[in-house]
C-alpha cells in the first residue's frame, strides 16, 4: 500500500452539511494510507471568490481532490498539462486526465419522482439550481420519472432556483404558485431548497403533505428533524470520500482506473413530507434514538455558536487594541497553529511571499519571520506539527486573505477536525479570515497615514511658506513669524485685521482678492490667488494666497486656514519663458508662435483694407552637408549669417521668424501682386549664393521657397494662419523635389500631390507583409576571366493593379520615413537565402551584393543583424558585400570606421558605392577599410566623349589598386566603354550591356550560360 503522500483537497467550504460531511471520510482514508491531508478553502461570500486561482502548494502536493466546481479554469488546465493527478467530486473531469467520483443523481432522483407518482401525484414540479451539474442530473432524473408514467413535463412547474439555500427555496415556491398551473407535488434538488419550500406553503395555509407532498435531496441534519420530516435521498458521503481517495492514489500509483467517472448509489430516505401514513424512520427504537442523537448534537452544536460567538467577539476586542492584530488573537476554533505569508515587492518588479506572523499554541516549531517562501511550496512542510504529519490525526487549512483592497496572501492553519462541523457551517471560523483581510488592510491605512502626518510635521518646519488662520467668528487673523519676514518688505506691516490686509494688495488686485472671498463660501472649492504687495523700494513683491475653509457640525464655516508663499521670482522667470517661447533662441528671430501670431493679425487687417500679404516658406538647400563636414557649431553660425542676410531682403513690417533646423518662414505684411513676391524672392537668392567663408572654406547655399498668397482665387474657402503656412510648405517641398534653388507659389494641385505621397507611404508601410516587394539581380563581370563574379540586389514594388514603382520613388520615402529600415532587414534576409539557393544550384563562389541605408548603417546593433542573417541562411561570410555609399561613409567617420571594421571581422566584403559624386578625396579611402571601390555610372556614361570623365575613372582606378581595393564600374553600356575599362585595368563592371535586372530563377539561367561560354 502507498505510503507518506500528500493529499490537497479543493473545496468552497470545509464544514457544513455537504462538506463538512465529506472531509471527515476523506480525512479517515488518507490516514489510513499513513498520508496527509491539505485542505483548502477558496469561497469569500463578501468578495464573490468561488474557485481557487493560484498554485498554492501545488510542489508539495501529490495528489487534488477537487470538490464541486471550486478551481479556476487556469489551475484545472494548470493541472491537466502537469503529472499530478486529480479527482473530481460533484462533477466531472474537465479533463482527460482526472478522475471523477459522482452520485448516481439521476437514478436517484428519478426513484423519489416516482415514488411520488406511486402516491397518485401526476402534478409535479421541480425545483432546483440546474446551473449546477449534479442538479441539472437531479432534473433530468425528474424528467425521466414522468415519461417512464407518461405524464408530459410541464415547463411552466420547472421553477430554477437561485442556489440551494433555504430562502432560495421560500422563493420558487412564491414564483410556482403565481404560475397558476395546478400541481400537488414539489421535487427539490436540496433539502434546503425542500425545507424552505414548506415554510412558505405552510406561510400560505397549506399543508404538507396534505395538501402538498415534497421531497429533497441530500438527508441533511434538519431533514429528519422538520416538521413534517422531509423524504429525501441521503448522500452516501463515506463512499463518496472513499473512492476520491482510492482513485487518487490508484492514479498516484500509475494504476489506470476502469472507467474514468465513479458513480456511487444514492438511496431513497422516505419520511412523512411525501404522504407516508407514518415516518420509517421512527418506527424503531434505534431510528429514534438516531433522531434524539441528532437533536441533542444540534442543542451542542447551537450551544457553541453562542459560545464561539462570545469567544470571538473577546478576541476581537483583545486583537484590535493595538496598532496591529496579531492571528493568534483571532478566533480559530480547534486550530492551535498557524502561519500567515503575505505577498510582498521582490525589487524587480515581482512579488513574493514572506513569513510576517505565526502561532503555537502547544510549543511546536514555526518558520521565522521574514522567510521567503515560493507559494509553490507554502506552508513550509518543515515547520508543520507531528499532528498534521504521515497518519496524523490533525490536517492542514489553507485559505488565501483576500480584501477589496488587495490580495494579501495566506494563512495556514493546523487542527484536528471539530465534530459540530457537519451540523452547521462554522461561520465565526470564516469571519476570521474576513477580520484579518480588514486588519491587514487597516494597517496599511494606518502606515499611510503616519507617515503623511510625519511629512506634514517635516514641512511645517522646514516650508518657506508661511500660515495664516482666519477666525471667522472674531473676524480677526493670526500671522506665522515666515508670513510676517515674507511681508517685510511691503509699505505696511501685517496686522490681524482682513481689511489691513486688503489695504496691502495693489489696487489692481483688490477686487480679485474680494471675489475670491465672496460669502456664500462654496464647499470642496479651496481660495487660490495670485496678488502683487508694493513694496518701500517701489517694486512689486507677488503672493500667492490659497486656504481651505472648515465648518461646525451644522454647516457653518467657522475658520479659514492657508498658506501664502513668495512668488515674485516664479513670476519673473514667466516672463522670461514668455518671452523665450515667443523669439528663436539661436538668430534672435520671432519663432513659430510669434509668427502664427503676427499672421493672424495681418490677415484680420488685410480683411479690413482689402489689401493682399503673402507668406514664404525658405529652406536651405545643402545646409546638412555643412553639419556633417564641419560640425554643429558651424552650422549655428552659417544659420545666423544666413538669418541676417533673409532680414535685410524683407521690409521693416515684415516678419522673418526660423521655424527650426535650416527652415525659416516670412509675412510679406502687403504687397501688391505676384511680382512683389518674386522680387523679394531673387533678392534672396542673390544674397545667399554669396560665399560663405567658415573655417577656411568657401560654401554657396541656395534655397528652395515657397509660397502662398492671402486672399486669392486658389486659396480655400476659409483660410487661416494654419493653411497658409501648409500651402507655402507644399508649394517649398515641390520646389525642394525639382531641384531647389528657386521659388514657387502654391496651386491646388500641389496638394494632390501631397495626397499621391501620403498615400504611397501609407501603401509602402504595407508593401512587405502583402508581398509586394521583390528583389532583381544584376550581374557583375569579371573583366579578366569573362566570368560571373555576382550579382547585385535590386528591390522592386509592384503596387495593386499591376503598376511597378521605381526604386528611385520610394526609396527616398523609405528613408525618410524610417521603413527603409525593416525593408532593408528584409531584402537582407531574401538576398542571402536567394544566394544560397544559387550555391545549391552549383554556383558555390558567387557574392551576392546587398545596399545598406544610411539609417541600418547607423545602428550600433547592425553587425549582430549581419552575424544573425548568416547563420539563419546559411552562407559563408565571403558571399556577402555589403555596399554603402560614399557619403555615408564620411558622414561619421568615426563611426563608419567602427561598424566597417566590426563587419569586416565577421568576413563579409564591404564596398562603397557611387563612389565620385561626393566631395570626399580618394585619400579618405585610406580610412575606410574596405575591400571595392565602385565608380559612380555618372563617370562611366560619356567616358568616351567626356575626357575628364576618362580621367576621373583612371584616378579612381589607380588610386584604388594602390590601396589594395578593387574597382567595379556600374552602368557600362556599350562595349567602347567595356573595352576601355579593360585598358584602364578596371576588375568588374555591370550594367545593361552584360545584363539587365533579372529575376534569380533567370540569374541561375544567365550564369550557367556565361558559365559554359567562358569554359569553351
Amino acid at each position: 500500500m502507498a505510503q507518506g503522500y500528500r493529499i490537497g483537497v479543493i473545496a468552497p467550504y470545509l464544514d457544513g452539511e455537504y462538506y463538512g460531511r465529506l472531509l471527515p471520510h476523506i480525512h479517515e482514508a488518507v490516514k489510513e494510507r499513513n498520508s496527509e491531508l491539505f485542505a483548502i478553502q477558496v469561497a469569500d461570500d463578501e468578495l464573490g471568490v468561488v474557485a481557487l486561482e493560484e498554485p498554492v502548494s501545488f510542489d508539495l502536493v501529490d495528489a487534488w481532490i477537487l470538490i464541486l466546481p471550486s478551481a479556476s479554469a487556469a489551475f484545472l488546465e494548470m493541472l491537466a498539462n502537469g503529472e499530478k493527478p486529480f479527482v473530481c467530486i460533484g462533477f466531472p473531469s474537465p479533463y482527460p486526465r482526472g478522475g471523477s467520483v459522482l452520485v448516481s443523481n439521476r437514478e436517484s432522483m428519478k426513484e423519489a419522482v416516482l415514488h411520488l407518482i406511486d402516491h397518485g401525484h401526476r402534478g409535479i414540479a421541480f425545483i432546483g439550481h440546474t446551473q449546477q451539474y449534479d442538479l441539472h442530473e437531479r432534473y433530468n432524473g425528474y424528467l425521466d420519472a414522468l415519461a417512464e408514467r407518461g405524464i408530459e413535463a410541464d415547463e411552466r412547474l420547472a421553477v430554477r432556483a437561485a442556489d440551494n439555500l433555504l430562502e432560495s427555496g421560500k422563493r420558487a415556491a412564491e414564483r410556482l404558485l403565481a404560475t397558476g398551473v395546478p400541481f400537488s407535488a414539489v421535487a427539490a434538488g436540496t433539502d434546503l431548497n425542500a425545507l424552505g419550500a414548506i415554510d412558505y406553503l405552510n406561510s400560505r395555509g397549506y399543508s404538507v403533505p396534505d395538501d402538498f407532498a415534497v421531497i429533497g435531496y441530500d438527508d441533511i441534519h434538519q431533514a429528519g428533524l422538520n416538521y413534517p420530516p422531509l423524504t429525501t435521498v441521503g448522500q452516501p458521503f463515506r463512499e463518496m470520500g472513499r473512492k476520491a481517495v482510492s482513485k487518487a492514489f490508484d492514479l498516484i500509483a500509475g494504476r489506470k482506473p476502469e472507467a474514468a467517472e465513479t458513480f456511487v448509489p444514492a438511496g431513497l430516505v422516505v419520511r412523512k413530507s411525501c404522504g407516508c401514513e407514518e415516518s420509517r424512520s421512527l418506527a424503531s427504537k434505534e431510528g429514534l434514538d438516531f433522531h434524539m442523537n441528532n437533536l441533542s448534537k444540534m442543542r451542542i452544536a447551537l450551544h457553541n455558536v453562542t459560545v464561539n460567538n462570545y469567544k470571538m467577539t473577546q478576541g476581537l476586542i483583545v486583537a484590535t487594541k493595538d496598532e496591529k492584530i496579531h492571528i493568534s488573537k483571532l478566533f480559530w476554533s480547534v486550530f492551535h497553529w498557524g502561519c500567515l505569508a503575505l505577498w510582498e515587492e521582490d525589487g524587480k518588479g515581482g512579488r513574493r511571499l514572506v513569513v510576517r506572523q505565526t502561532f503555537s499554541k502547544r510549543g511546536d516549531r514555526v518558520p521565522p519571520a521574514g522567510l521567503e517562501v515560493p507559494l509553490e511550496r507554502f506552508p513550509p512542510v518543515e515547520y508543520l506539527p507531528p499532528g498534521a504529519g504521515p497518519g496524523g490525526e490533525e490536517f492542514v487549512v489553507l485559505h488565501p486573505v483576500r480584501s477589496e483592497l488587495q490580495n494579501w496572501g495566506y494563512i495556514a492553519l493546523v487542527g484536528p477536525l471539530d465534530p459540530m462541523d457537519d451540523f452547521v457551517a462554522n461561520d465565526l471560523s470564516r469571519h476570521s479570515f474576513t477580520i484579518l483581510a480588514v486588519a491587514l488592510e487597516r494597517e496599511l491605512l494606518f502606515k499611510q497615514v503616519s507617515s503623511m502626518a510625519e511629512k506634514l510635521e517635516i514641512v511645517s518646519r522646514t516650508t518657506n511658506d508661511g500660515i495664516w488662520d482666519w477666525d471667522l467668528t472674531t473676524d480677526k487673523i493670526e500671522w506665522t513669524i515666515r508670513a510676517h519676514h515674507m511681508m517685510s518688505g511691503a509699505t505696511e506691516r501685517l496686522l490681524d485685521t482682513p481689511q489691513a490686509f486688503v489695504d496691502l494688495v495693489h489696487p489692481d488686485d483688490q477686487l480679485r482678492l474680494r471675489l475670491e472671498f465672496m460669502r456664500p463660501f462654496q464647499k470642496d472649492r479651496p481660495i487660490q490667488v495670485e496678488l502683487r504687495f508694493r513694496t518701500t523700494d517701489g517694486q512689486h513683491l507677488w503672493l500667492f494666497l490659497a486656504g481651505d475653509i472648515l465648518y461646525d457640525e451644522s454647516g457653518m464655516p467657522i475658520r479659514i486656514i492657508g498658506s501664502i508663499t513668495d512668488v515674485t521670482e516664479k513670476k519673473t522667470n514667466e516672463e522670461r519663458i514668455t518671452q523665450l517661447a515667443y523669439q528663436d533662441a539661436l538668430t534672435g528671430l520671432p519663432n513659430r508662435l510669434r509668427f502664427k501670431d503676427q499672421l493672424r493679425q495681418a490677415m484680420a487687417e488685410r480683411d479690413l483694407d482689402g489689401g493682399r500679404l503673402a507668406v514664404l516658406m525658405i529652406d536651405l538647400d545643402r545646409f546638412k552637408i555643412v553639419n556633417d563636414t564641419l560640425g554643429h557649431q558651424s552650422g549655428d553660425c552659417l544659420l545666423q549669417r544666413a538669418a541676417h542676410m533673409l532680414r535685410d531682403c524683407v521690409g521693416e513690417d515684415d516678419i522673418i521668424a526660423r521655424l527650426g533646423g535650416d527652415e525659416f518662414i516670412v509675412l510679406l505684411k502687403r504687397i501688391e501682386g505676384v511680382g512683389d513676391v518674386s522680387s523679394v524672392t531673387k533678392k534672396m537668392l542673390d544674397a545667399l549664393a554669396q560665399p560663405f567663408i567658415l573655417e577656411g572654406q568657401s560654401f554657396h547655399l541656395s534655397a528652395s521657397i515657397g509660397a502662398s498668397l492671402y486672399p486669392t482665387e486658389c486659396a480655400e474657402a476659409e483660410a487661416n494662419p494654419d493653411t497658409l503656412i501648409r500651402d507655402a510648405d507644399l508649394a517649398m517641398y515641390h520646389t525642394k523635389e525639382n531641384g531647389g534653388n528657386r521659388f514657387e507659389i502654391y496651386e491646388p494641385a500641389l496638394s494632390s500631390k501631397r495626397v499621391e505621397r501620403f498615400n504611397m507611404e501609407n501603401g509602402l508601410r504595407y508593401a512587405q507583409e502583402r508581398g509586394e516587394l521583390t528583389l532583381h539581380f544584376q550581374p557583375q563581370i569579371s573583366l579578366s576571366t569573362g566570368k560571373v563574379y555576382g550579382a547585385e540586389t535590386l528591390l522592386r514594388w509592384n503596387a495593386p493593379g499591376g503598376e511597378t514603382i521605381q526604386p528611385g520613388e520610394f526609396i527616398p520615402l523609405a528613408e525618410e520615413t524610417g521603413l527603409i529600415v525593416p525593408i532593408g532587414q528584409w531584402v537582407l534576409e531574401q538576398a542571402c537565402a536567394e544566394c544560397k539557393r544559387w550555391i545549391r544550384a552549383g554556383m558555390p563562389q558567387l557574392v551576392i551584393s546587398v545596399n545598406i541605408s544610411a539609417l541600418q548603417f547607423e545602428q550600433d546593433d547592425f553587425p549582430d543583424l549581419v552575424r544573425r542573417v548568416l547563420e539563419r541562411t546559411g552562407i559563408e561570410p565571403y558571399n556577402l558585400c555589403l555596399e554603402i555609399t560614399e557619403h555615408t561613409a564620411v558622414q561619421n567617420m568615426e563611426h563608419s570606421v567602427k561598424m566597417l571594421h566590426q563587419l569586416i571581422d565577421i568576413g563579409v566584403k564591404i564596398a562603397i558605392d557611387d563612389f565620385g559624386i561626393g566631395q570626399s578625396s580618394l585619400l579618405w579611402l585610406k580610412k575606410l577599410p574596405a575591400h571595392i571601390v565602385k565608380i559612380d555610372p555618372a563617370f562611366i556614361l560619356n567616358m568616351i566623349e567626356d575626357s575628364d570623365d576618362d580621367a576621373i575613372a583612371k584616378a579612381v582606378i589607380v588610386m584604388s589598386h594602390n590601396l589594395g581595393l578593387s574597382v567595379t564600374a556600374e552602368g557600362v553600356e556599350t562595349e567602347q566603354q567595356l573595352q576601355r575599362l579593360q585598358q584602364l585595368q578596371c576588375d568588374r563592371i555591370q550594367g545593361f550591356y552584360t545584363g539587365r535586372p533579372m529575376t534569380s530563377d533567370q540569374f541561375i539561367a544567365y550564369f550557367l550560360e556565361i558559365h559554359s561560354w567562358a569554359s569553351s
